[in-house]
């Protein structure tokens, strides 16, 4: 996620917190276990995995969201004119089964009145890189992938002499089958719950120094840009096309409460476990201290 890898380097942190360190997690079950053995003290993660750990007795706070939405069909030149029409009979590579591309997208064609067991072939890979690596090698005609992977796509089409194009974006949409805005809350950030608790001063840092990490990143000067680039080994030119497309807006938890009560519950008529059964309690959401 572009902002966190300037977390610790807008100034915001000290005397509250001081030093802090980023790492990337590997894996969506490798950041649920270092939040389970309480190994890190805030994570970035998509909204439902947050709202399934607590669920399942992980003491900790859903402090903000971030992200809102960055989902794409990538496809065939052309097929922009047809939208999902364009997936009628065809194969499409979709990753992370029943996390949020998977049931984003499923929840998105039932609305439209498709059936994903009928009307197309959706094959599950791991992740956006590996459905991304089946698409340019032709194992499906159309990919649903998140930012960077989307754009990333493109550009090595293109190096193969192949020409992909975005088919739909996903948060259009969302719109057009909610009728509400093109955005969903789709990542944000949590805490323990014994840190969030007892000690407001830091979690208004935290939200202090990701705000300013939003600011500099939507700002795309060449140093942040290049910064960027070197953490998460994504080429300068795709780094500042990208960030436009990540809808970056830091909102504190009790005020995205409507949003993500919405979202849980759309995506629960696909899979009720994936935020464990049930919609969080209130105190999941933090309000902002500050």
């Amino acid at each position: 996620m572009a902002p966190m890898t300037l977390f610790g380097g807008q100034g915001k942190l000290a005397p509250t917190i001081g030093k802090a360190t980023v790492e990337n997690w590997s894996s969506i079950d490798a950041m649920k276990t270092l939040l389970m053995q309480k190994q890190t003290d805030l994570a970035a993660t998509p909204s439902y995995a947050a709202a399934n750990l607590f669920n399942k007795g992980v003491p900790l706070r859903l402090v903000a969201m971030q992200v809102w939405g960055m989902l794409y069909i990538i496809g065939p030149e052309g097929t922009s004119e047809q939208g999902l029409e364009a997936l009628r009979g065809k194969t499409v590579a979709v990753p992370m089964p029943n996390n949020m591309p998977d049931l984003v997208f499923r929840y998105l064609l039932g609305q439209k009145g498709w059936d994903t067991s009928k009307d197309l072939t959706i094959q599950s890979y791991t992740d956006g890189q590996e459905a991304l690596s089946n698409l340019l090698a032709g194992n499906a005609e159309f990919a649903v992938l998140p930012e960077h992977p989307a754009s990333v796509s493109l550009t090595k089409a293109k190096q193969q002499g192949k020409i992909l194009e975005r088919t739909a974006d996903l948060q259009q949409i969302w719109a057009e089958v909610t009728g509400g805005e093109a955005k969903f809350p789709m990542a944000g950030l949590v805490m323990p719950q014994e840190i969030a608790d007892s000690n407001p001063q830091a979690v208004g840092a935290v939200l202090n120094e990701v705000e300013a990490c939003i600011a500099a990143t939507k700002a795309k000067s060449e140093d942040t840009i290049n910064a960027i680039s070197q953490k998460t080994e994504v080429p300068a030119p795709i780094v500042t096309e990208v960030i436009p497309r990540l809808q970056l807006n830091l909102v504190p938890a009790a005020r995205a409460k409507d949003q993500l009560v919405d979202f849980y519950t759309r995506l629960s008529t696909i899979s009720p476990d994936i935020v464990g059964g049930k919609m969080p309690a209130d105190d999941f959401y933090l309000k902002d201290p500050r």
